[in-house]
């Protein structure tokens, strides 16, 4: 009985010594953390980039900046690491003062190449602090173009003179993710959409260019900058008023017709001494009672076209 009885009291003397531990170790990691919350971050005011395209050859998106206040003087280590934390690019290590520090990353890895696409963070390691933090802004690296499909190109003729109707061509697009769309006139580019849209629309007034024909090119840009492939989109016509024939021969006193294009509603007309006014389409006039070679003039919206006339 005598024997059982110690052992119990040992195993209550262990059970007890076990509790006291155990307590004295929650309190002193409890401690150790608050003094965790309460020490101060080594870094401050931090400013990461969100959005990168590498293939970009512009300034708002073909790199990222990076920048924080330093608290105090360390040696620093910068990092880019992947979304599993393996780093692809080591961006600067050295001594540093207190105070502002901001670099920039242009999507490349240690090797010069284009890093694939997905999600990346900055890392800190501050080794007079022994410390390593994991910025928690995110850089989205987009590196793929977008694909463009041209859905229509309408009107294929129009007069860009403000009368409300036909004044400019519409170019509407369908795009892989969504993209501005890009129009090119003869090689140059003239206009763009306004919109980041997978179905868009680019609208072409013909400003600065005459009467002629012109070559359509689309492309399309996305979010990160990244430029499609261009593809043709036809031709259009820039014209406000047209008579055709050229050249006319009549007899004295002849019925004859002129084919007159215009998207005015009305145009006005002279040949010789007569003037009038008609609508589009055929005009059917007669030619003066005397021979010789007149000039038939059609005007509209202040645009003019003229054809040549003779009378025997």
């Amino acid at each position: 009985m005598s024997s059982a009885a110690d052992g119990l009291r040992r195993a209550r003397v262990l059970v007890a010594i076990f509790v006291t531990f155990l307590l004295g170790g929650t309190a002193a990691a409890f401690a150790l953390t608050e003094q965790l919350k309460l020490e101060r971050s080594p870094v401050l005011r931090t400013e990461v980039g969100k959005l990168l395209g590498p293939n970009c050859h512009c300034r708002q998106h073909g790199h990222v900046v990076i920048g924080f206040v330093l608290r105090k003087p360390d040696v620093l280590t910068v990092a880019i690491v992947d979304s599993h934390g393996q780093v692809v690019r080591t961006l600067l290590s050295g001594g540093y003062r207190r105070g502002h520090v901001r670099f920039v990353w242009d999507g490349r890895n240690d090797f010069g190449g284009v890093v694939s696409a997905g999600t990346y963070k900055p890392r800190l390691h501050l080794a007079h602090d022994h410390r390593t933090i994991l910025m928690p802004n995110a850089i989205r690296v987009d590196p793929i173009a977008p694909t463009v499909a041209l859905a229509s190109v309408a009107p294929r003729a129009f007069s860009p003179d403000f009368d409300g109707r036909r004044d400019l061509v519409r170019v509407r697009y369908r795009a892989s993710e969504p993209s501005r769309g890009l129009l090119y006139v003869d090689g140059r580019p003239r206009v763009r959409s306004k919109r980041y849209v997978t179905a868009g629309v680019v609208k072409w007034h013909g400003s600065g260019l005459g009467v002629g024909v012109y070559r359509l090119t689309l492309r399309a840009v996305d979010l990160a900058g990244n430029l499609s492939k261009p593809i043709p989109a036809g031709v259009v016509r820039i014209r406000f008023v047209t008579v055709g024939p050229h050249v006319l021969r009549a007899k004295t006193g002849a019925r004859v017709g002129f084919l007159v294009r215009t998207d005015a509603r009305r145009f006005a007309w002279r040949l010789g001494q007569r003037q009038g006014t008609s609508r589009p389409g055929l005009l059917v006039l007669r030619t003066p009672s005397a021979p010789g070679r007149y000039r038939l003039v059609v005007t509209a919206n202040g645009h003019s076209a003229r054809t040549l006339v003779i009378v025997s």
